[in-house]
């Protein structure tokens, strides 16, 4: 059953780094990218972006992870509006307002 969330839910879920029992913490996101291509990450964590602000372009940091919580790809910036799913059981679609 998909849900639908506000964009500052998924935002303050986005910057938490950690769970409360101190395990890092890690989600999966589906976006659009500048290309106009679908992109779906299994398994990321928040990263920052070097050479951009983030805060005035909209942009947050996604990094691929592994099983293990190791780096499995490159990191990509993610235009906070262009956001479909998060957590995978989270639908969020800024359209059906």
């Amino acid at each position: 059953m998909r849900r639908t969330t506000e964009l500052n839910a998924v935002l303050a879920d986005w910057d938490e780094q950690f769970l409360p029992n101190g395990r890092e913490k890690f989600f999966s996101v589906g976006f659009v990218n500048k290309k106009g291509e679908f992109i779906f990450v299994s398994r990321a964590r928040r990263s920052g972006l070097r050479k951009q602000n983030m805060k005035a372009n909209d942009l947050k940091g996604l990094m691929p992870v592994d099983a293990d919580g190791n780096q499995s790809g490159h990191i990509y910036p993610v235009w906070i509006h262009s956001i479909l799913y998060f957590r995978s059981n989270i639908y969020f679609n800024l359209f059906d307002q």
